[in-house]
């Protein structure tokens, strides 16, 4: 275990204008600070995207989630409202590519409109970060950890800090609370700010060995040449977000009726199913396969 204290936690709610548990939580937080602070580390909260909350938009020009490359943040040319938020966050929270950030570890909220309950996104490889999801997977039984392993994640948000994940709630329509996963939200992070007072205090014991869903692709939904939908996904996987899929189960529906069916030998889990803003960025779910990590 590091011996290295944890100095400055960051909180980020908003980063897309239209989830709004995290917009109002950061608010909630920012008006009454006291909940979240603790004796042994300083905890920011940043209210980041506000234009594109008060908009009730994803983005203004761009997502955020993915403007935080080190590249687009040394890059003078890129002036777009999201590319001026992303440089303003790495100021307060960076600087990024550094050996000596101001913040250790950032928690990016988000909700989905998929139906992923409480869950945990993870791209950092590092003994803090898995250290809090093991911690969080021992109080909260329902949470689940995805681990993305794509080529986007150096954009992230939570890319900030040193250590860092998002943490995802759904199915929540975008634009809309629900008291329950706004709840269970504020709940985990507090659990996850105890986490880093016990860790200070030498205080924590840790589970090594999680079960996690590890990224394996990305499906997009059958379309035509012009690139169109030709099909939705099937009413028998809606909403069956961490469910094993096995050959021949149904995976999309066309809109004649005719049932495409999952066709691989490899049984794997379906996560981010139908989720509203991934149309656009051409995917329909990603595929994950369920195992033990220990780290």
């Amino acid at each position: 275990m590091s011996k290295n204290l944890i100095n400055s936690v960051a909180i980020i709610g908003g980063t897309h204008g239209n989830e709004f548990t995290g917009s109002y939580l950061a608010q909630y937080w920012i008006k009454n600070p006291k909940v979240v602070q603790r004796d042994t580390f300083e905890t920011k909260v940043i209210f980041s995207n506000e234009k594109a909350f008060y908009e009730v938009r994803r983005y203004i020009d761009r997502d955020l989630n993915r403007a935080c490359t080190l590249s687009n943040l040394h890059n003078d040319e890129l002036i777009s409202h999201e590319d001026e938020v992303a440089k303003k966050l790495d100021a307060i929270i960076g600087p990024k590519g550094q050996d000596d950030l101001n913040t250790d570890f950032v928690v990016d909220l988000h909700t989905t409109t998929s139906n992923m309950g409480l869950s945990l996104v993870i791209s950092q490889d590092n003994e803090l970060t898995w250290m809090a999801a093991s911690y969080l997977s021992q109080h909260f039984s329902d949470l689940k950890i995805y681990r993305w392993q794509g080529d986007e994640e150096g954009g992230f948000v939570d890319s900030f800090g040193s250590s860092g994940f998002a943490i995802e709630v759904g199915a929540v329509p975008q634009g809309v609370l629900r008291a329950d996963l706004f709840m269970q939200t504020k709940e985990l992070v507090h659990t996850l700010l105890d986490f880093f007072e016990s860790y200070n205090q030498g205080m924590v014991e840790i589970n090594r060995d999680i079960t996690i869903y590890e990224h394996v692709a990305l499906v997009d939904y059958p379309r035509d040449d012009k690139g169109n939908l030709t099909a939705m996904v099937h009413s028998e996987r809606q909403d069956m977000d961490f469910k094993e899929i096995s050959m021949g189960d149904p995976m999309f529906i066309t809109f004649d009726g005719k049932t495409i069916v999952y066709e691989d030998s490899m049984a794997l889990y379906g996560v981010f199913i139908n989720e509203a803003a991934y149309y656009e960025k051409g995917f329909a779910l990603c595929l994950a396969k369920k195992v033990i990590y220990s780290f």
